[in-house]
């Protein structure tokens, strides 16, 4: 079982409607649970105020087969064990700002 990567793009079953999602792992080897759980926010192909579009720059690796956001209010702990696929990487770029979304969201970062 290897871990996945910060930055990981992965298909998990959605907990709130049929089928399933992406998610990005935010989570590093730094996680209590690494290699176990990770830390994740969702991707969806509607795009909202504060999401950040996925464009094909943001990709180090791999793609969106549709035009897709970072959503970083829907954040949540994934068991690697429940992971179904790994579709791609973004760039630590792309994964850092995300992660810089949802400080600002929850307070923590007032920039």
């Amino acid at each position: 079982m290897e871990a996945y990567a910060r930055g990981d793009v992965v298909w998990h079953p959605a907990p709130f409607r049929d089928g399933g999602r992406p998610y990005i792992i935010l989570s590093d080897d730094q996680h209590p649970f690494y290699g176990e759980e990770y830390m994740v926010a969702g991707v969806t192909t509607t795009g909202r105020d504060r999401a950040i579009e996925l464009t094909p720059e943001r990709w180090a690796e791999g793609g969106a087969p549709k035009r897709s956001w970072a959503s970083p209010w829907y954040i949540l702990t994934l068991k690697h064990a429940t992971i179904t696929d790994r579709l791609g990487q973004l760039t630590p770029t792309a994964t850092d700002q995300i992660a810089q979304e949802i400080t600002q969201l929850i307070g923590v970062d007032s920039r």
